[in-house]
Parts: C-alpha cells; sequence; structure tokens
C-alpha cells in the first residue's frame, strides 16, 4: 500500500524539483567537460597572472540576468596592470590589492585560452582549480550561465 503522506510530499516538491536555477559553470570546449559549477548568485574567479606586467589578476563573476555572465569586481596584486586595464576607468587601493573600476559589463560568455603562462585558475572560497592540469595548455575553456533543474544538480556531475 502507498503511503499518501509521502505522495502528497512527493507530488507537492515536484515543481521545485524541475525548477531552474541559474548556475555559472565553466566548460572544456575541447573536452565538452564541465570543471566547476556554481549557483549564479555564488559565482566564480577567474585568476590569472598578467602577461606583460606579472601579478595576479582577478575577475569575479556572477549569473546575471537573463542567463547572462555579470562581472563584479577585477582586482589585480600589480599597480601597472592596474592601470594597463583602466584605460578609462579608476583605480583604488584596497589592502595589499588594486581594484578596478571597471564599467558594469554582462557577457553571453567569456571564453578563455588556458596556458602555462597565465596560470589560470577559478576560485571558488577555498577552493582552486587550476586550469592547465585540469584541461591541458592551450585548451579553450569557457564560462557561461546555464538554467539547470534542482533534481539535475543533486545528481553526479549533474549541471
Amino acid at each position: 500500500m502507498t503511503n499518501p503522506i509521502l505522495l502528497a510530499a512527493l507530488l507537492a516538491l515536484a515543481p521545485f524539483a524541475a525548477t531552474p536555477m541559474p548556475m555559472v559553470v565553466a566548460t572544456d570546449l575541447e573536452a565538452d567537460g564541465v570543471l566547476l559549477c556554481r549557483p549564479g548568485r555564488d559565482g566564480m574567479t577567474l585568476a590569472y597572472d598578467h602577461s606583460m606586467y606579472g601579478g595576479e589578476v582577478r575577475e569575479e563573476f556572477v549569473g546575471g540576468d537573463g542567463g547572462r555572465l555579470r562581472r563584479v569586481t577585477m582586482t589585480t596584486a600589480n599597480a601597472a596592470a592596474a592601470e594597463y586595464y583602466a584605460f578609462d576607468a579608476g583605480v583604488e587601493r584596497v589592502g595589499e590589492r588594486f581594484r578596478i573600476d571597471v564599467p558594469a559589463q554582462e557577457f553571453a560568455e567569456v571564453v578563455v585560452r588556458v596556458d602555462r603562462v597565465g596560470t589560470h585558475r577559478l576560485v571558488v572560497g577555498e577552493r582552486v582549480v587550476d586550469l592547465v592540469p585540469a584541461t591541458g595548455s592551450s585548451r579553450r575553456v569557457s564560462l557561461g550561465v546555464r538554467s539547470v533543474p534542482l533534481l539535475a544538480r543533486l545528481m553526479p556531475g549533474g549541471c
């Protein structure tokens, strides 16, 4: 015999399980594999070493409106790199870093060419995904926003 309370609970929760949620996703374009998947509001940081001036650069992204990726902040450890990016924006020293007042911008996708010079990394809290070992050098990684149902997110690799 079926438990009517359990059945009612499952039927009540079914729409939530199917409701899509925006997720910020990093994908290896050559292998078509998901490297990192985070709720859009949490976002992720793309960190890399500036190829000309040195110093770490960090660009923080969250899921924006309409399934687009929104860059919310950009900082660097090197004053020269900050000035390089600040062609038409201000620079402010914040602790040991420099924040570049980049204009608010949304992207359908950000594609990064991973290489050993930039030592590209994705950072979420304390977790760091080093993209060169994860994908190989000279590979393309896409950052974007994807709508993923809750049920799919609960499954392994379901992003």
